[in-house]
This record gives structure tokens, C-alpha cells and sequence, in this order.
């Protein structure tokens, strides 16, 4: 052991020039103010490179200045202190070192110009003793430069700073550890508490500052930003309903005017209904009449006919002979006139067919490859009343239906297969519809899966509080050289729907996708891993990275790490110069092989605002083109429905079943020829009788000839006076639908391109019910929708005026002034937002770098680090036996902080490139980190205070000391110490300081060490037994004890130590007696 052997103190408070030899231990005693802290403060002045620790046994908050040690400060108002002017002053410890037999000098010299005008140097001497010669020019002790240079060939050492001079005692002292530097004042101040807390903070665990000035700005930055974030973000919330608001306002106008559309066309169709109703009772009233007068002229010609017979009669009556054979023929041949008219009117039907069937015929001999049977029908029909055998007929009709046939299912799958195409060209106008309103609200369309994707980790991240939400890449992105958009677009492809979420949250987004995954709902979908991406910060030159740009890092650093290998070359024989490449042409080099990128991946643009107004110009032109083919498919069905209207076999299926009555009225027109030839002939020989009976039957014919005539006529007035209404009717109600239809054209006009769909939708609407239903149906939507609107625009002029209020906005409030909401609203949302997003994750990542570097890891390794020592000193303390008593400390996690304690110690907190904000730490730490946050942005003294606490790593955990007995049993300080006496209270405290030093010691890597222990004012509460126990037990320690206590404690503490040391003083010099007390 290094032992301390002498102390020379020159200058030294009242120590002049004083020698004092030092054994194994000492007791220094003498009345107060006699110079016991002063001597002992001059030994830890050199041993611990500092002035900062004067006089703390005596005085907690002792004020004791160098300048009063060297000047001798004597606390009087007319002379303050003993020495003036120019002094010097010499502090040297001579140590002797046993394992190799010799002495060295650690010592300071002090120089004072003036008071607080002081200068220290300190220095070594090895491999010599301390003399007078070495301190003193005569008797004038040396100054800094005459003592350096009196002895310059001893020194071995000399340190002008603290720094050196600490590095240099550390060496000298057995390569010691700096606690040594904390653990001589702690000691030497040591004055036995009751609470453990206390003294380990005092003796066992130094304060370590941990400065979070930079993290407390960082922070406040942080939510600054985010709160100004968050307001934008409120902003844009509230624009967003002005929006939706807005939507439904004009989406009620729009049905509006379609449910007006419709009610104008329900009308005029209603008019049309009703108009064809009243034309075809007049039809009907005029064909009654026709029948009428039809019927009352052939009842008159059939009356002046029974009048002409009835008159002749009269007069022939004698000169008729057979009326029998008059009167049979007469039957017979009104049978057979009878059955004739049946036939004629089957005839006119046979005509009105063959009239028909030819000019179907017509219009098909106009049709390329007409079958020739067409025409041959053609002839026949023609010339069907000269035909004399009329089974050729039947059959070219036969194969006329069966050529008709065949055409018709021709055509109807020709129209089928229109119609299909029509259908699915009406679709795609229809989804184009709606892809351009959403192009006209800034929004673009994506694949199903994407929108599905990010719809699902947008509402678990508000589930869960986070923010932000997630990003599509190509929102993200801009395109400086619009030559090489395609090029960009090409290359990215499908990439440009990657959905990107900040990096804390990626594991949570990941979650959400996979168990779409496992639902099979979603696939393919791109979702992009931020973390680890720093290194893609610059875009390389030459590269297709160069040419896109974003407002957010992450988008930024994937993009130029997935376009950063591609470089752009200007020739397509450039290509093969570099692994990936491409040309703004889009053909593109990779993996040795070139390829030409599809243009149908680049046409319709996605990056960049520009991609809207592209999009939607495409859209347009594309929905042109789309109605230009169903206006062409529309005509093909048209010509189609003419032709199968002429291949209707009704007409010819009838002339095939009525040809025979051509042939049956030739036989019944015989028959008649015949008949009346044998009447004529009777007539000549009918008798008298036969005659007057026809003459009476004559008679009663006429009489109900002309009863019926008067009723008909009356009939007659009643059918014109109808016919007349009717007329009035058709007129009134042609005009108005007219007007209705003038109105239809007009809306219809204003529809624009949405007509087609108010089309179909009429359509479809219509064809289950009656029009009269749909216009009553769409009357009450009309008036619902108009509720709908009115309310939706109350609500959008509500949500202005809370907008306008808040945010003191100068729009008016009203349809009017929607156009600056809007403005307002895409502004803030396509750069704002962006722009804050951007500098709230700087400010973020500062503020967790920060937090990770100079909070978590520092109190973490504190804390750590003291984990360490306490497991040090309680090896120590494992094999220190007092009073048949074992002390161990314990640690454990403090009770009022044991969260906190959780997240400092997390081995999360260890991983490095990892987020303090992401998944399973912030899940685990949340409240704790908030509740930290919030501290650090306030600025008060209680907040203030309150951080002092919580970066001062020993709050974290509780402590206590486990008490073994000699029975292995054990109880707990902090239990006991209330039931035992003061004295049996503080000795594990003694014990601990001294394991403390012998820990230190012993924990040299420079082979011997000093064991110096300095105690002041110690044992005041102990009582003589207590005392003597414990210098007992340092005795034991390989320890140099050196202890100061009143005279009255002599009796107690002599008899255990080998010297003590009497200083005195007659308040101008103090010197010291040396007795020799034998303790070994």
C-alpha cells in the first residue's frame, strides 16, 4: 500500500510552515477553529485536483475560498486577513511505497497576486522525500517558477490544469478510477443519515448531469410543429366537409335537374299515352261511323230493292206458275252468296298478306345476296290471281319462310353480339363518368386493391390514434422534365401505387395487410419499409432519380433508391454502357436485356399534379371516342331492327294456309251462275199464289228496313258529335306535348354527356311501371332531394361560417364563395400539408435522436453503470463481517416510476436505426413518453425542477440494505431501522463507506494503491462501544485512516488508532503534538 508519511503545509491558513508525520491511522483532535478541517482540507486539496470541497464536515454549505486558506482569512472587519501583497503557498503530501521501497511527492504551489487572484500548479517528485531547501529561496518561500525551477531535475510531472493534474494523481496512485475524486470529499464530509435514499445519493451514487436543453427545444419544436399540423390538418377537416357539403349540394342540383329531365319526358310520354288513346277513339268513332253509314246505305239500297220486288210483284203476280222450285233455288243461292262473302273476306285477308309479304320481299331483293327465291316470290305475288295450280305456290312459300328464318337467327346473333358490345361501351362511358367527376374533385382512380389496402390501415391508424395517414407514392411525387415522364412513369409502373407509411408504423400497417391477405381480399399491393433508407438521401446524377422530386423524405429516399441505378440515356446505343438504364423513349436495358415498356403502363400519368389535368383530359377525349362507337354500334343495331322486320313470316305463314280460297271461290261462283240461271227460268213460271206470298213477306221486310234506318241514323249524329270531341282533343293535347317536348330537347341539351345515362336510366326506370307511377315516384324525389339540397347548403354555409370564424377567412359564406374555400382547400392539402408533414418528422426525428442519445441511452447506461457498482460494493461488503452482521444493498425498480424505469431499461431502447415511435415500444411506453413530452415542453420553474428530477437516473430506482445475521436470517434497514438506536442505525452506513474505498482500491489496474480515507467531525452520534467497534472494523481494512473529532472523543477513538495528532492554535500560528498511542 501507498501510505501517506509526511504533510508539509507552507502559507497554509495558520500553518506557516509546518512538518506532520502521518502513521497507519490517525486521530486528529484539537478544540474547533484550531485547524483539524484545515489541515485536512489541504490533503484533499492535492489528492483531488480541487478547491471546490472546503470545510463540508463542518459547514454543509461551507463558503471557505483558496484565497482565505492562503491568506489566512481571520473573519475581522478591520484586518480580514493575515497576509497581503504577494504571496506563495505549498501543500506537499509525501507517500511511502511499500512493494517497492520507496517515496514520492505529490504536492501544489500556489501563487496569489491578489485576493481571487490565485494560481495553482501541482506536481510529482518520485523516488525522493520533500526537504526545506526544495520550498524556500532563504526563508521566503518559492514562488511558481523559483520552486519549478530549484527542483526541475525531481519533478517528474507538472500540470497547469486539473485535467492533468487528475490524470496524473489517478496514475501515481495505482491507476485508480475517477470516483476516488467524489468518494474523498463524500468521506470526508460523512455524517451518518437515516434515509437510505439520502446516503446513496450522497456516498454511493454520484450525480451525473444529463443536459436536455437541446432536447427540451427539439421537443418543443416537435409539437409546435405538429400542433401547427394538426391545425392544418383541422383546416383541412373542415374544408373537407365545406367539400363534402359542396358535393351533395351540387350532386342534389344535378339530380335536380335530372329528376326535371325526367318529369318534363314522364309528361310528354303521359301526353303521348293519352294522345294515341284519343287518336285511336276517333279512329274508332270513325270507323263506326263508316260501318254505319255503310250498313244504313246497303239497309236503304236493300230496301229500294224490296220495294222494286214488292212491286213487281204486284204487278206479276198472276202470271207466276212454280213457286216451289222458285222458292228452293232462291235458298240455294243465298247459301251460296253467303258462303262467297265468307270467302271474299278471307280473300282480302289473303291479300292484305300477299300486300304485305311483298314488300318485305322488296326491301330484301335490295340486300346484297339476296336468295333468289326472293325473287321468284316476288312474281308470284305479283301475279297470284292468274296462278292456275297453286302448289308451286305453297311450296316457294315454304321456302321463302324457311330462307326467313334462317336470316332471322342470323341477325338476331349479329344483334346480340352488338348489344353486348353496345352494353359493355355503355359501361366503360359510365365508370369514365365517373372516373372525370372525381378528376374534376382533384382525385385520382387506383386499382381496387390499393384503395381496399389503404382504406383498412387508415382506420386502424385512427382506431389507434395514428398519425399520419397513409400515402399513396405517387401523390407524394413531382416530375421536373416532362420529357422524361413517361421514362419515370414507364420504368415505376406499378410501383407507383406503393402505399407509404411513416416508419413507426409500419409493423401496424404490415398487420392490416396481412390479414387481408388471409381474408384473400387483397394482393399485390406495394407497402413501403421507410426505416434504413438515410443513405438514398442525394438522387445520383445521370440517374431517372434526378428527374423526380418530393416534398417527403421517405418518398424521396425510396424513389432514389429505386430510380438512383437507373441512368437516362439520350440514344438507344447508349443503353448497353451501364447496367440499368433508359431512354426518354421508354426503352429501356436490364439484365443485359433490352426492352420497349408498353405505352399503355405511361399514357395516363399518375405523378404529380399535372397527372389530374392529363387524366382528365384523357378521360374526355377517351369518353369522345367511346360515344362515337355507341353512336356506330347503336346504328348498326338500327339497320339490324330494320332488317328484322322484314323477315317477319306471319305474312307469308297466312298466304301459305289461305291460297285455297282462290280455288273455293271459283266453285262457289259456279254454283251461283247456276243458280241463278235456274231462278231466272222458275221465275218465268211461278204462280199466282207463290207470288203473293213473296209480295207479303216483301212487306214486312221493308217495315223493319225502315225501323232499323231510323235508329242507325240517330246513331250516326251521335258518332259525328263524338268524332268532333275527339278532334278538339288530339289537337289540345298534340300542342302540348309539343311544348313538354321542347322542354325534354332543351334539358336534355343542357345534360350534356350525362344524357345517355338519364336515358338509360329512364328506361330502365320505366319499363316496369306505368308512366303516370314514375312521374308521381320521381315528383316526390324531386321534393326530398330539393329538402336535401337546401339542408346540405345550410349545412356547407354553417361549416363556412365556423371556417370563416376560426380561421379568419374573408370568403363570403355561400355557393358564391365556394371557389376560395376550394383554392383554400387544395392548397393546403396538395402543399401544406406536405410541407408540414415534412418538417414535423424532421422535428420528430430530432427530438427521438435526441431523446434516444441524451435521455433513454445516457440514463440507461447510468443506470447500468450503477447496477454495476452496487454489485461491486456488495462484493465488497460479501466478505465484511461487523458485529457478526453481513451488509448487502439492495435495487430494485422504483415503485413511484417503475414505468419509467421499464422504458429506460428496454433492450428496445438498444436497437439502433429503430424508432422510439414505432410498434412494440411505443405500445409498451406510450403513456410514459407522452406524459415525458408534455414536461419537456413546458418552460417554469416547476417544470424545471420537476426535469431535475426525472434526468437524475437515481430517481429510477428504490434502495435499501439487507442485513444478514449470523443465522443466515436477514431484515430489511428500512424496517428495522426505526426500532434501534441512532448509533446501531449508522454503522451500516460506515461500513459502506469504508467497503466503498476498499472496493476502489482494490479495483486498481496499476498494481499498488494508496489507501488514504479522510473522515471529519465523524462518530458524533455514537456512543463509545458503537465507536470502538467500528475503528475496530476499519483496522481490519487495508486502509490509511486519518480521522478528526473533538477532544472529547479522544477517550474513545485513541485507544483504536496508532497516533494522534493534538493541533493547537493562538489564533495566529497553529502547530501540532504528535502521541504516539501504540494502536497495531
Amino acid at each position: 500500500m501507498k501510505t501517506l508519511t509526511r504533510v508539509k503545509l507552507i502559507n497554509w491558513h495558520r500553518f506557516t510552515n509546518t512538518t506532520i508525520e502521518f502513521g497507519s491511522s490517525t486521530l486528529l483532535s484539537g478544540e474547533n477553529g484550531a485547524g483539524k478541517s484545515t489541515l485536512l482540507d489541504a490533503i484533499q486539496f492535492v489528492v483531488t485536483c480541487t478547491a471546490n470541497y472546503f470545510n463540508k464536515a463542518a459547514h454543509e454549505n461551507g463558503k471557505r475560498k483558496l484565497a482565505g486558506y492562503i491568506r489566512c482569512k481571520t473573519g475581522k472587519e478591520n484586518k480580514p486577513y493575515e497576509r497581503t501583497g504577494e504571496i506563495s503557498a505549498h501543500v506537499a503530501l509525501e507517500f511511502y511505497e511499500d512493494s517497492k521501497k520507496q517515496y514520492f511527492v505529490v504536492g501544489a504551489v500556489i501563487d496569489s497576486a491578489s485576493e481571487g487572484q490565485e494560481k495553482t500548479v501541482r506536481y510529482l517528485m518520485d523516488h525522493t522525500r520533500f526537504t526545506e531547501d526544495m520550498f524556500f529561496q532563504g526563508k521566503t518561500p518559492r514562488s511558481i517558477n523559483q520552486f519549478h525551477s530549484a527542483n526541475s531535475g525531481k519533478i517528474k510531472m507538472w500540470c497547469k490544469t486539473g485535467i492533468e493534474a487528475k490524470k496524473m494523481i489517478k496514475t501515481r496512485f495505482g491507476r485508480i478510477e475517477d470516483k476516488f475524486f467524489s468518494l474523498i470529499p463524500k468521506a470526508l464530509a460523512f455524517r451518518p443519515i437515516d434515509d437510505i435514499k439520502d446516503f446513496v445519493y450522497s456516498y454511493v451514487l454520484d450525480e451525473k448531469e444529463v443536459n436536455i436543453d437541446i432536447l427540451r427545444e427539439n421537443v418543443r419544436t416537435y409539437q409546435e410543429l405538429e400542433k401547427t399540423l394538426d391545425s392544418v390538418k383541422r383546416r383541412i377537416a373542415k374544408l373537407e366537409i365545406i367539400e363534402g357539403h359542396h358535393l351533395q349540394v351540387m350532386d342534389g342540383l344535378g339530380k335536380d335537374k335530372m329528376y326535371d329531365y325526367f318529369l318534363e319526358r314522364a309528361e310528354a310520354d303521359i301526353l303521348g299515352e293519352r294522345f294515341s288513346e284519343v287518336k285511336s277513339q276517333l279512329q274508332m268513332e270513325k270507323y263506326r261511323l263508316e260501318q254505319r253509314e255503310m250498313e244504313i246505305k246497303a239497309t236503304t239500297d236493300e230496301k229500294n230493292e224490296r220495294q222494286q220486288m214488292r212491286d213487281a210483284l204486284m204487278a206479276e203476280l198472276a202470271k207466276d206458275e212454280d213457286f216451289l222450285a222458285l222458292d228452293g233455288q232462291k235458298r240455294e243461292l243465298q247459301k251460296l252468296q253467303t258462303a262467297l262473302q265468307e270467302q271474299e273476306e278471307e280473300r282480302r285477308d289473303l291479300l292484305a298478306s300477299v300486300k304485305t309479304s311483298s314488300a318485305q320481299v322488296t326491301k330484301l331483293l335490295k340486300l346484297r345476296d339476296a336468295d333468289p327465291c326472293f325473287r321468284e316470290y316476288d312474281k308470284v305475288l305479283k301475279n297470284l290471281g292468274m296462278q292456275e295450280d297453286i302448289s308451286e305456290v305453297k311450296f316457294l312459300t315454304r321456302r321463302v319462310i324457311a330462307c326467313k328464318k334462317q336470316m332471322y337467327d342470323e341477325n338476331q346473333l349479329e344483334s346480340a353480339k352488338l348489344q353486348v358490345q353496345l352494353n359493355g361501351r355503355k359501361t366503360e362511358r359510365l365508370e369514365l363518368n365517373k372516373k372525370i367527376e372525381q378528376l374534376k374533385q382533384k382525385k385520382l382512380t387506383y386499382p381496387e386493391e390499393v384503395v381496399k389496402v389503404r382504406q383498412a390501415i387508415e382506420e386502424e391508424f385512427a382506431r389507434i390514434g395514428r398519425k399520419p395517414e397513409p400515402r399513396i407514392l405517387c401523390e407524394l411525387l413531382e416530375i421536373s422534365e416532362e420529357q422524361w415522364r413517361n421514362a419515370v412513369e414507364g420504368y415505376l409502373n406499378t410501383q407507383r401505387f406503393y402505399i407509404l407509411v411513416e416508419p413507426e408504423n409500419f409493423d401496424i400497417a404490415l398487420g392490416v395487410y396481412d390479414r387481408l391477405r388471409k381474408g384473400k381480399k387483397a394482393y399485390g399491393v406495394g407497402l413501403i419499409n421507410t426505416r434504413k433508407l438515410e443513405k438514398y438521401s442525394e438522387a445520383p446524377e445521370g440517374t431517372l432519380a434526378a428527374m423526380v422530386s418530393s416534398q417527403n423524405r421517405y418518398a424521396s429516399q425510396f424513389i432514389n433508391m429505386i430510380l438512383g441505378k437507373v441512368h437516362m440515356c439520350k440514344h438507344y446505343s447508349e443503353l448497353k454502357n451501364y447496367p440499368v438504364s433508359i431512354t426518354k423513349e421508354c426503352m429501356k436495358y436490364q439484365n443485359h436485356v433490352a426492352s420497349a415498356i408498353r405505352p399503355a403502363i405511361f399514357e395516363t400519368p399518375f405523378i404529380g399534379q399535372n397527372a389530374v389535368r392529363v387524366q382528365l383530359e384523357q378521360a374526355v377525349k377517351e369518353r369522345e371516342r367511346i360515344s362515337e362507337e355507341i353512336r356506330k354500334l347503336e346504328e348498326q343495331l338500327r339497320k339490324l331492327a330494320q332488317v328484322t322486320d322484314v323477315l317477319n313470316v306471319d305474312a307469308d305463314v297466312d298466304i301459305q294456309y289461305r291460297l285455297d280460297v282462290l280455288t273455293r271461290i271459283k266453285t262457289i261462283r259456279a254454283g251461283i251462275d247456276k243458280c241463278k240461271k235456274n231462278i231466272v227460268t222458275l221465275e218465268k213460271n211461278a204462280t199466282m199464289i207463290q207470288k203473293r206470298i213473296q209480295l207479303q213477306t216483301l212487306e214486312t221486310m221493308i217495315s223493319e228496313l225502315d225501323i232499323q234506318l231510323g235508329k242507325w241514323n240517330q246513331e250516326t249524329g251521335r258518332y259525328e258529335q263524338k268524332i268532333e270531341d275527339y278532334k278538339r282533343e288530339t289537337e289540345r293535347l298534340q300542342a302540348e306535348r309539343a311544348f313538354k317536348q321542347e322542354a325534354v330537347v332543351r334539358l336534355g341539351a343542357a345534360a350534356k354527356d350525362a344524357l345517355p345515362a338519364w336515358n338509360s336510366d329512364y328506361e330502365k326506370q320505366t319499363g316496369d311501371k306505368t308512366f303516370e307511377q314514375f312521374r308521381d315516384n320521381f315528383a316526390r324525389r324531386k321534393k326530398a332531394n330539393a329538402t336535401t339540397v337546401e339542408r346540405a347548403r345550410e349545412d356547407m354555409v354553417n361549416a363556412m361560417v365556423s371556417y370563416k370564424t376560426e380561421h379568419d377567412f374573408g370568403a363570403a359564406p355561400s355557393m358564391e364563395g365556394y371557389p376560395d374555400f376550394a383554392e383554400v382547400y387544395e392548397r393546403l392539402r396538395t402543399s401544406e400539408l406536405l410541407n408540414y408533414e415534412e418538417k414535423v418528422q424532421s422535428a420528430r426525428q430530432a427530438a427521438e435522436e435526441e431523446f434516444r442519445e441524451q435521455f433513454l441511452a445516457k440514463l440507461q447506461e447510468n443506470m447500468k453503470q450503477a447496477q454495476s457498482e452496487f454489485k461491486e460494493l456488495n462484493r465488497a461488503l460479501r466478505d465484511i463481517i461487523f458485529s457478526n452482521e453481513k451488509y448487502e444493498f439492495i435495487h430494485q425498480p422504483s415503485k413511484r416510476y417503475r414505468q419509467y424505469y421499464e422504458m429506460i431499461m428496454d433492450d428496445f431502447n438498444a436497437i439502433q436505426g429503430e424508432s422510439i415511435f414505432s410498434g412494440l415500444f411505443h405500445e409498451n411506453h406510450k403513456e410514459v413518453i407522452d406524459e415525458l413530452f408534455e414536461k419537456l415542453a413546458l418552460d417554469n420553474e416547476n417544470s424545471a425542477q420537476a426535469l431535475d428530477e426525472f434526468t437524475d437516473y437515481r430517481t429510477y430506482m428504490d434502495y435499501d440494505i439487507k442485513i444478514v445475521h449470523s443465522d443466515n436470517s436477514y431484515s430489511f434497514y428500512s424496517k428495522v431501522c426505526e426500532e434501534k438506536s441512532g448509533g446501531e442505525t449508522q454503522t451500516p452506513f460506515y461500513v459502506t463507506v469504508a467497503a466503498s474505498f476498499v472496493q476502489l482500491y482494490s479495483n486498481n489496474i496499476g498494481g499498488e494503491a494508496i489507501g488514504l480515507v479522510l473522515f471529519d467531525e465523524a462518530f458524533n452520534n455514537m456512543d463509545d462501544e458503537r465507536i470502538g467497534g467500528v475503528l475496530e472494523f476499519l483496522r481490519r481494512l487495508p486502509l490509511q485512516i486519518i480521522i478528526a473529532a473533538p477532544p472529547d472523543k479522544i477517550q474513545y477513538i485513541s485507544p483504536s488508532v496508532e497516533e494522534t495528532l493534538l493541533i493547537m492554535t493562538d489564533e495566529k500560528v497553529s502547530f501540532v503534538e504528535r502521541y504516539h498511542n501504540g494502536a497495531v
